[in-house]
């Protein structure tokens, strides 16, 4: 167990949410959080990734099939003896 420090309004607001949500204690509403801000973070990226991948012009497909052919040729750098799959 770590402690932290917080301001009392923010204590506060997670002392009312775990009760709220009937937890068991702050830490599980912490960890809540955390998981919301990376799924947020993560639906944020794949936004930009799904723009920048209709502004490049090649459908999901065709980068899937670059792809694989970017695997191949870094599979042969490193790994000459195997060739590729």
């Amino acid at each position: 167990m770590k402690t932290i420090a917080l301001p009392e309004d923010v204590h506060k607001d997670l002392v009312n949410l775990k009760l709220e949500e009937g937890e068991k204690n702050t830490a599980e509403i912490i960890k809540r959080l955390v998981i919301e801000f990376k799924r947020k973070r993560f639906e944020e990226a794949s936004k930009l990734f799904r723009i920048k991948l209709r502004n490049s012009g090649i459908d999901f497909a065709e980068l899937l099939k670059r792809s694989r052919k970017m695997k191949e040729v870094i599979t042969n750098e490193w790994y000459p003896d195997k060739g590729s799959n």
